[in-house]
């Protein structure tokens, strides 16, 4: 018998909620199946048919979301040929911060280096399509000037979804003024 598909997607909301509460308060190697599952109310074998491990479901969770970025700036990239950051990075950190609950915890310290990566690689062709263009500069200077934009905007995103003392639209403003100063109108 199969089940309808809003149960499924339920089901699995639940016991990533649970993973997600336990993951917020210890490290993802000390989180066990037995306490997402007693958690979320269901029982061993309903993780199990869904994920294989907790390791599974963590990458299941950091795939979504990765994909459903992936899918705003892909649709950017598509549809714009000048780039407003004003507006791209609004999209972005709305994104971010419709999934705070994962992002926040992701792009810490006690994240996922391989999230921030994975990140890191998705948004750097919009800044290098509109903003640094790599003409001039050899790939290691490129990748130096990746490492030093992106790492520095993912860290005040992830500040600011930790303690948003602005609203969006200014902490936007703000940014965009401040890091990418006169090159770029905001």
């Amino acid at each position: 018998m199969k089940k309808q598909p809003q149960i499924t997607e339920q089901t699995k909301a639940n016991l990533c909620t649970a993973f997600w509460k336990l993951y917020t308060e210890k490290p993802i190697e000390k989180i066990s199946v037995k306490e997402i599952t007693s958690l979320a109310g269901y029982n061993r074998g309903t993780f199990y048919l869904y994920y294989r491990d907790v390791y599974d479901m963590f990458s299941q969770i950091e795939n979504d979301l990765l994909r459903r970025i992936q899918s705003v700036l892909e649709e950017s990239l598509r549809t714009n040929e000048t780039f407003d950051l004003s507006r791209q990075m609004g999209v972005l950190v709305e994104l971010m911060q419709t999934y705070s609950h994962y992002a926040a915890v992701l792009l810490s310290d006690n994240g996922d280096p391989h999230f921030t990566t994975r990140l890191k690689e998705l948004i750097w062709p919009l800044m290098t399509r509109y903003f640094l263009p790599p003409e001039g500069h050899s790939p290691y200077q490129m990748h130096l000037l990746a490492e030093f934009y992106l790492s520095g905007l993912l860290a005040a995103v992830s500040e600011w979804l930790r303690d948003p003392k602005m609203p969006l639209d200014e902490f936007i403003s703000f940014m965009v003024t401040n890091i990418f100063g006169s090159r770029i109108s905001p």
